[in-house]
């Protein structure tokens, strides 16, 4: 049986503690209600997702889990209970990260990276003894080692290499090139022809860093000495200035751009499938054929990251979701629960599980004995796949470094710094991440927020910014879908400094604030009916809170502040957008506090932004 499950602080209605409701909303609201407490917020706002419930909890969040997988689980173990937690705001592989460095996670957890090994002994189960884990590739489990354990097994990869349009190269008897040498000058022959001959992504400011990082593993970056100074590096014991493996991997970096390979301007993936570009780098295409709107039909495939010499060439492989266990689970009491969660995980580590977990057609599924389908986009790459030639994509240990690297990285791209500078650039970013400042933080937490104290803090800010008499926010949760609310407020707020990564956990997707001009009575209407985004009469709750703690009078006309993606289309267009966005409105007032707890989030009556 699947429950969905909304997470609510019990403050907002009648009660007093905080709980998470099944499908509730206040008592005093026109929200349905059903008072089913099936779990509970410790004072600190964290969730106790183990004891004292009868389901086994999982948070889905970027499509991880479909229904079609669920549906798949409940007709192999009908007797086994999930209670999905849907998170649905702007930073998913924020709060797997964020919810396992607190230990805040359910009984399942999921996530897209394989973070924190000192988080991940402390809060999740060792599994190395269970036979399922025998069934996962070697290559794959080696690098979920930790310490002779391992704690989340590898579901699916992908993998990221260059895309390029078939159909065009077929038409124009234009071969695969096989090296840089090839590549280079089939670039100058497309583009004598008319065409464009590379797309970039660089929409997201990661890219270069991530095009830095794949180009290195067909050269030092693919080598044992490689892999050990990239260790060494994240822990201020080797350098990048006067390391000539790290400096011919930027001069190659430069290479290509020189050429015209890799270039600042950005190229949408829609752009690339509509045939705008013959060949594109990015972090993969949805799709391997695609139809435009005029009838053209295009066909495309992946081909490996370049080196000199065709015999360097490697694909980057991403494992697709990380899946473990709160070690919780193994404590008396939890034998039941336990033994559940051990068929969840023996399901997924079939065959038949995997192919109902991974619904992408990018996912290879990560067991022994799997072969590449026929119908699959890396037939044409199987050999490299089946004989090694892949390297895991950075991300782990870099996320501070990755943004600041790929700045510095597209100075050298507009001949601001040349390589040398470059290194040395690195070097200085790595020095101050140790020495604790490269991270800009806002404020600090005292204390893990409840979802009531958390929804105000972003109300007022909202409010605050655009000068607004009060403010309304959705609840985030699973309302009867697995997706949630992907417009309200993401998440409660943890204990510790207030980063950007945290900012972008609790805040609402939308890019704008926008004001309503409305009667106390239209405002508190708007509040009952709810936010009923899936249109399908289940809305979720929003909360009102006003400057001041002031009651609304019936006919006064006040300034209503939401942001804009929280109000249908219909309210969207009788509302003021401004240029003010949640996470900038956030970030200000969290300054202006410093310290943020309970006691300070208020919203003075005289108070002016």
């Amino acid at each position: 049986m699947i429950q969905e499950k909304i997470k609510r602080a019990a403050g907002f209605c009648a009660g007093g503690a905080a709980a998470v409701l099944l499908f509730t909303g206040c008592a005093d609201s026109t929200v349905p209600v059903d008072t089913e407490i099936v779990d509970q917020q410790t004072d600190s706002g964290q969730q106790q997702t183990t004891g004292g419930n009868e389901g086994l909890t999982l948070t889905n969040y970027n499509f991880l889990i479909s229904e079609d997988f669920i549906a798949a689980f409940e007709e192999k173990y009908p007797e086994v209970e999930l209670e999905i937690i849907s998170y649905g705001g702007a930073n998913g592989s924020g709060y797997a990260r964020l919810s396992l460095e607190h230990g805040d996670i359910p009984d399942i957890y999921i996530s897209t990276q394989n973070f924190s090994r000192e988080s991940q002994e402390k809060y999740l189960l060792d599994l190395s003894n269970y036979d399922f884990v025998n069934r996962y590739s070697e290559s794959l489990l080696v690098a979920q080692d930790v310490n002779g354990a391992i704690y989340l097994l590898p579901c699916g990869y992908q993998m990221i290499g260059i895309n390029y349009n078939k159909t065009i190269l077929e038409e124009n008897g234009w071969k695969v090139p096989e090296n840089f040498g090839e590549f280079a000058a089939l670039a100058g022959q497309i583009e004598e022809a008319g065409y464009q001959a590379v797309g970039n992504g660089m929409n997201l400011d990661g890219y270069p860093f991530n095009y830095f990082m794949n180009l290195g593993s067909t050269m030092y970056f693919g080598t044992p000495e490689g892999a050990e100074w990239k260790a060494k590096f994240l822990k201020g014991e080797a350098k990048a200035a006067g390391n000539e493996g790290v400096k011919a991997i930027a001069d190659y970096y430069k290479k290509w751009v020189d050429n015209g390979l890799i270039m600042q301007e950005n190229m949408d993936r829609i752009r690339f499938l509509e045939g705008e570009s013959v060949f594109y780098l990015g972090l993969g295409i949805p799709e391997y054929k695609k139809t435009t709107e005029d009838g053209r039909t295009y066909e495309f495939g992946i081909m490996p990251w370049l080196g000199e010499n065709a015999a360097d060439n490697m694909l980057c492989r991403s494992v697709s979701r990380y899946i473990g266990l709160n070690r919780s689970l193994a404590e008396p009491g939890n034998e039941k629960k336990l033994e559940d969660a051990l068929k969840f995980l023996d399901f997924i580590s079939t065959t038949e599980g995997q192919q109902a977990l991974l619904v992408n057609i990018n996912d290879i599924p990560s067991l022994h004995g799997n072969e590449i389908p026929e119908e699959s986009p890396y037939r044409d790459v199987a050999d490299m796949i089946y004989s090694g030639r892949t390297a895991p994509m950075v991300y782990i240990g870099w996320e501070q470094l990755m943004i600041p690297m790929a700045q510095e990285i597209r100075r050298m791209m507009r001949g601001e710094i040349g390589t040398e500078e470059l290194l040395m650039a690195f070097d200085s970013m790595n020095e101050s991440m140790l020495a604790g400042e490269s991270k800009e933080i806002f404020g600090t937490a005292v204390h893990t927020l409840t979802l009531e104290k958390t929804a105000q803090l972003v109300a007022v800010a909202e409010g605050r910014a655009v000068d607004a008499d009060c403010a309304l926010i959705s609840l985030n949760g699973g309302q009867g879908s697995h997706w949630g609310n992907r417009f309200g407020l993401g998440w409660y707020l943890y204990e510790g400094g207030i980063d950007a990564e945290a900012v972008n956990l609790i805040r609402p997707v939308s890019s704008s604030i926008s004001v309503l001009e409305m009667t106390g009575a239209q405002i508190r209407e708007l509040r009952d009916a709810g936010f009923d985004i899936d249109g399908n009469g289940n809305p979720y709750p929003y909360l009102l809170f006003t400057k001041g703690d002031a009651d609304l009078e019936d006919e006064t006309v006040y300034r209503l502040a939401v942001s804009s993606a929280e109000l249908t289309e219909e309210m969207q267009t009788q509302a003021t957008k401004t240029e003010v966005s949640p996470a900038g409105a956030i970030e200000e007032y969290v300054r202006s506090l410093g310290t943020v707890s309970g006691e300070t989030i208020v919203w003075e009556a005289d108070e002016t932004p």
